[in-house]
């Protein structure tokens, strides 16, 4: 198994350095954009999905459905729609949600205020993900090809990432070469996912495995393949006048349609 761990595109919110947690915020004319630069960036290079998986938030959401709208699909197959699930939200920020991000809690709080999701709760929506939809895919059949894409948001996926790094033996998990340090420190770091971006990962049997560690997912190799991969967004640049940075608003056209 192949595994791409991709966060959605940019949003109003990344855009005004607030908090959009559980909050349903709309991309930007510059997130969409990098969708289709995502989209086409797979399909030029002869990745097809078998699975897109993704969180039913609007922005996730949306940047799956450009990635799967992109796959060419057999005339007499359905096309690929992404399966949403809401174990891959964003983590809940309560009251905090819409505050800029270096804004502290108040003091005292208000009798209404809600806290944030605990980072015990994050762990395990991770797990329960894994556990429902990944591991299936991966036991039914351990020796496919398949590529199966992950369509989150910044900070579940470093949770999915820490769950990832317990339930592999640490002797088989490791950075390919070329990618970054291979110290196994670097493993233990938790990466940061740019809009778009992605990490790649392999997920594949071990028959010689090192230790008897007990792991939960003993025999298998896990080996991280790329980081934050952004090469998609090479030759994009943001349209000026504060046009990318405004909501997307998927009645308008771009100019060439238009004058098309």
């Amino acid at each position: 198994m192949q595994l791409y761990l991709i966060r959605h595109a940019e949003t109003v919110h990344n855009v005004g350095k607030v908090l959009a947690g559980t909050t349903d915020s709309a991309l930007t004319n510059h997130g969409m954009a990098q969708v289709n630069c995502l989209a086409h960036y797979f399909v030029s290079n002869s990745t097809e999905f078998t699975t897109v998986f993704s969180s039913d938030l609007r922005r996730a959401r949306i940047t799956a459905e450009g990635v799967c709208h992109a796959q060419v699909s057999p005339s007499d197959e359905t096309p690929l729609q992404p399966i949403l699930t809401r174990n891959l939200r964003e983590k809940d920020y309560g009251s905090m949600e819409g505050s800029f991000w270096n804004t502290s809690p108040p003091s005292p709080r208000p009798r209404d205020w809600v806290i944030p999701e605990s980072k015990a709760s994050m762990r395990q929506r991770a797990e329960n993900f894994f556990n429902k939809h990944l591991l299936p895919l991966l036991m039914r059949d351990p020796h496919s090809q398949q590529n199966i894409a992950v369509v989150a948001h910044g900070i579940i996926l470093q949770e999915l990432w820490s769950y990832f790094i317990e339930i592999f033996n640490p002797a088989d998990t490791k950075v390919a070469p070329g990618i970054c340090d291979t110290n196994m420190t670097t493993l233990h770091r938790k990466p940061v996912w740019s809009n778009t971006g992605y990490m790649t990962v392999s997920i594949t049997p071990n028959p010689t495995e090192k230790t008897m560690l007990p792991t939960i997912m003993p025999g298998f190799a896990f080996v991280v393949l790329g980081i934050d991969d952004k090469k998609h967004l090479a030759n994009l640049r943001r349209t000026k006048g504060g046009i990318g940075t405004s909501a997307h608003d998927a009645k308008q056209k771009r100019i060439d349609q238009f004058f098309q």
